[in-house]
């Protein structure tokens, strides 16, 4: 398990239980001289030609904000995304890779998004340029354009049965592409505007999708049967809950109407759907980092 945190990433090898933070190697300790030992005698140091073709420069870990981690499709690396820019480890005891972005493009990463039927396309949500796309494993990146240019990004996803179909939750409002990213959409029917944190799309029905909102004054979940066209809320009015600011949602892993939503201050809500009914249940007392 991996915990980003505001000053780097822990990890946990036992569920939980305990964590380690991932620190830079400390430098070998110097060996004392010996006393009456002769100075070795300078020699000019060899000048070693540079390797135009070498690897980039590898960070040795992460100490600043960590705000979102994402496994790379092979399952052997991760995309970590701070408040310095986006980074990449295929090896974290070996390092971190910085993606750069195209200049002018704002290095605050919120959000983060690949997939295995795309592993060379990796998205990224920042707080100032909206969502930014690289279509070549990170070498180049490009703005999306239209409304999302400049919006503070919170969550994306995309269809794992359509993978042109993408759906983008920012600070303020929800929006959706049916064409890989050419030409966005802005919210469907009855979703009010919020802070969209976390997007559930259905593994068993794509047009089902579960959207969460953190907006202070007014958050919830709300769920969508047509792909993002309409939407209904989950937490009724009439449930007394403590707290309607979702930060992150997640699927059961062994069954998709159940649902865990991670809340502000709140602990985590259990929520059981059964018969397009939904009941949400707060969980045992219990607040989760992963």
């Amino acid at each position: 398990m991996y915990l980003g945190t505001n000053v780097g990433l822990f990890t946990s090898s036992d569920r939980g239980d305990t964590w380690t933070q991932i620190l830079p190697p400390k430098p070998p300790a110097k060996k004392p001289a010996k006393k009456g030992a002769n100075k070795a005698t300078p020699v000019a140091a060899k000048k070693i030609p540079k390797d135009v073709s070498a690897a980039p420069a590898l960070i040795p870990a992460l100490t600043e904000k960590v705000k979102i981690i994402e496994f790379l499709p092979d399952g052997k690396g991760l995309l970590a995304g701070t408040d310095k820019g986006l980074y990449r480890s295929h090896d974290l005891a070996m390092g971190w890779e910085k993606l750069g972005f195209a200049p002018g493009m704002d290095e605050n990463v919120f959000a983060i998004h690949i997939t295995a039927e795309r592993p060379d396309t990796v998205w990224a949500g920042t707080a100032r340029t909206g969502v930014v796309v690289s279509r070549d494993g990170g070498k180049t990146w490009a703005r999306t354009g239209g409304a999302l240019d400049d919006v503070p990004v919170s969550s994306i996803v995309s269809d794992p049965k359509r993978p042109d179909y993408i759906y983008v939750g920012t600070s303020q409002t929800f929006y959706m592409s049916r064409d890989n990213g050419q030409t966005w959409t802005r919210r469907g029917g009855n979703l009010p505007l919020g802070n969209f944190t976390s997007i559930l799309i259905n593994p068993n029905i794509s047009d089902e999708i579960l959207l969460s909102s953190a907006l202070d004054t007014d958050g919830g979940i709300f769920i969508s049967t047509d792909a993002g066209n309409k939407w209904k809320r989950v937490d009724t009015k009439d449930m007394k809950l403590a707290s309607r600011r979702f930060w992150s949602m997640s699927f059961d892993p062994q069954d998709s109407n159940r649902i865990y939503a991670a809340t502000h201050s709140s602990g985590v809500y259990r929520i059981e759907r059964k018969a397009q009914n939904a009941a949400v249940i707060p969980d045992k007392p219990q607040i989760a980092g992963n």
